[in-house]
């Protein structure tokens, strides 16, 4: 059986229309404890760093949405850097800061590099901050429980304990994979997220399938609430590739780590390098001819 749990489409940042997950008058879905009446902030259903703007939770009270911001650090510390995502968080675009003092960021326009001395070097190197792949598998099976409808929470008690707790993947029913995906910037693509939430039995197992567009990133997370020995991730894997997105198979068993990104741009002449803007569809270039 078959069934499709969740689907929403945002268009370029708009805040409407707003989708409202769970009932105002009630217990906390992750604590069981604080009524969520008195809650002062907005519980984003996925972190507003990935672009959303118009999904949110509203029996998720203060105090777990305080604790889960710590864990999507993590996550927004994995995602691939702006000159690839175009994701225009909180607080903008996201910049990477390179040794000496650079940084470089992507908008929906241009790749800006702005540099803290001349330098007539056209490769630039940089890494991402460290992040906990724990916290980022956590980060993302937290948003797929913030869009449960209140009627299928009773699944996923065991999830929800554990997600609350320190443990590692020792207790996890199912070895901890996901997909996550990316696709070559393009101004011809419209600024988007979409978020696909399906729920299927076969042989009397459960497994949820939550598929996430954010711009150019893509997540593909498959998780079973009750199958252990039963469920096979492999085979959910994503069956086909379109609009040339690449997907890789995230093995979250790796611990702390960080990802190395090297980017070659044509910066022309040394005195004009303190600031350079490159098209997207420059970047395209750039990346399809670089060795």
């Amino acid at each position: 059986m078959f069934e499709q749990i969740f689907s929403h489409i945002q268009h370029n940042y708009n805040l409407s229309p707003t989708v409202e997950v769970g009932e105002r008058d009630s217990l906390c879905r992750f604590c069981k404890l604080n009524d969520v009446k008195f809650n002062k902030k907005r519980a984003h259903s996925f972190p507003e760093f990935l672009g959303n703007k118009s999904i949110f939770t509203v029996n998720e009270c203060d105090e777990c949405n305080a604790r889960f911001s710590k864990i999507e650090k993590d996550l927004s510390n994995f995602i691939p850097p702006t000159i690839i995502t175009r994701l225009r968080g909180k607080k903008g675009y996201r910049p990477n800061y390179i040794k000496g003092g650079s940084k470089v960021y992507g908008d929906d326009q241009f790749i800006t590099l702005i540099q803290e001395k001349s330098s007539e070097k056209s490769s630039l190197n940089f890494s991402s901050q460290t992040f906990d792949m724990v916290k980022v598998y956590k980060a993302i099976l937290k948003s797929l429980i913030s869009i449960l409808p209140d009627e299928k929470l009773k699944e996923f008690n065991t999830a929800i304990g554990w997600l609350r707790s320190n443990q590692n993947f020792e207790s996890l029913n199912h070895f901890p994979i996901f997909w996550c995906g990316y696709r070559m910037p393009d101004v011809n693509f419209p600024i988007k997220m979409e978020i696909e939430l399906t729920r299927e039995i076969s042989d009397n197992h459960i497994i949820y399938i939550l598929y996430c567009q954010f711009n150019n990133f893509f997540i593909y997370f498959p998780f079973s609430p009750t199958s252990k020995l039963f469920f096979k991730a492999e085979q959910l894997a994503p069956k086909a590739i379109a609009e040339n997105i690449h997907y890789e198979k995230v093995d979250c068993s790796d611990g702390i780590t960080s990802h190395s990104y090297k980017i070659n741009l044509p910066l022309g002449e040394p005195d004009i390098t303190s600031r350079e803007e490159l098209t997207i569809e420059q970047l395209n270039n750039i990346l399809k001819n670089r060795e």
